[in-house]
């Protein structure tokens, strides 16, 4: 609890300061505080759905199954949010790195293990706003993808996946600076190193499952591997600590290292690779 003492000075035509009345008022700085986290969060969600103009609170209520009750009372700066709450709201509506901020400002705890886990990819920086959206529409998923390798991709790759259309959104993205053509015909994605929020990347997963053939797997063009291991808890804790940048290098240390040895089975992998059927002339891709 703060005391605020408000005094009031009346100046006179003397220039003489004259007292004229004295206040003290109490102020709650939790209050203070909860309403600073209920607008941090508020603003996540009207910014979500400003953009979806036919979306209510109630259909935030259904993506981030916080309860609608919960989610009035922090719309209308009455709430008390708890991490667990925010973290759900920031995380299904795709704002990771305004999640950071808060938890940062409020909860810098939680924030630096935040910084811990995701520091592989720090370098990399978040798509902005505006080109989000393509990176999470089927209509552009392939191209960025095939742009996005060593090599880039050509007019022509693109036309045999996709025809005429394709070539119209691959313009698209190059008008958009997504893309870059260069001097040999060839087509770069703009920026190789970035990130997405885990919404979108869930979303970019589940895309990817339609590129997968399904039907070839244990082909020349499709191969996935199933893993399972066992380890003590120490191997546990000490999995937990590889950065996920290098876990597949190195988890094999681990589960082969005899101190690690146990019968806590925990770990299944799944790993597939799509070849595209498509070769430039004379190459073998």
């Amino acid at each position: 609890m703060l005391l605020r003492i408000i005094v009031k000075i009346v100046i006179n035509a003397g220039f003489e300061p004259l007292l004229e009345g004295l206040r003290i008022e109490t102020i709650n700085l939790n209050e203070d505080i909860n309403q600073r986290k209920c607008i941090q969060v508020k603003n996540c969600i009207d910014s979500y759905l400003s953009k979806r103009p036919n979306l209510n609170l109630q259909s935030i209520e259904d993506k981030t199954t916080v309860a609608y009750t919960t989610l009035r009372r922090i719309h209308t700066l009455k709430g008390n949010p708890q991490p667990e709450t925010v973290i759900r709201i920031f995380n299904a509506l795709g704002e990771d790195e305004l999640l950071y901020i808060y938890m940062n400002e409020f909860h810098p705890d939680i924030a630096k293990v935040m910084n811990m886990n995701f520091s592989h990819n720090q370098e990399y920086k978040f798509v902005d706003e505006k080109s989000r959206s393509y990176f999470t529409s089927e209509d552009y998923f392939l191209i960025l993808n095939l742009a996005s390798t060593n090599s880039g991709t050509t007019a022509e790759e693109v036309s045999h996946h996709l025809g005429t259309v394709g070539i119209e959104r691959l313009n698209h993205l190059v008008s958009d600076g997504l893309i870059i053509a260069d001097k040999n015909d060839r087509f770069i994605g703009a920026n190789h190193n970035f990130k997405l929020s885990f919404a979108e990347t869930k979303k970019r997963i589940e895309m990817s499952m339609k590129h997968y053939r399904l039907d070839e797997a244990g082909s020349i063009h499709n191969w996935m591997s199933f893993q399972t291991e066992s380890t003590n808890v120490d191997g546990l804790k000490a999995l937990k600590k590889l950065n996920q940048k290098h876990f597949n290098e190195r988890k094999d240390q681990i589960y082969n290292n005899p101190m690690y040895n146990g019968d806590i089975k925990h770990y299944t992998a799944s790993v597939s690779s799509t070849f595209l059927p498509y070769a430039e002339e004379g190459d073998l891709q």
